[in-house]
């Protein structure tokens, strides 16, 4: 019985390291250029008002 987990579990990472080496991965090259402007935002000239209501049941 030890010999059967044994060599399940030594084909089962054998099965697992075919799969990996299968499957190639894909690699794409891709080079992109940007460029941003960055600007400061105006001055927030406007106030924020919170109302709070309280009250329940």
């Amino acid at each position: 019985m030890k010999k059967l987990i044994i060599l399940t579990s030594v084909f089962s990472v054998l099965a697992m390291m075919l799969v990996s080496c299968a499957s190639s991965p894909e690699t794409t090259t891709t080079t992109t250029t940007r460029e941003t402007a960055v600007t400061a935002p105006p001055p927030s000239t406007m106030t924020t008002t919170t109302h709070q209501t309280t009250g329940g049941y």
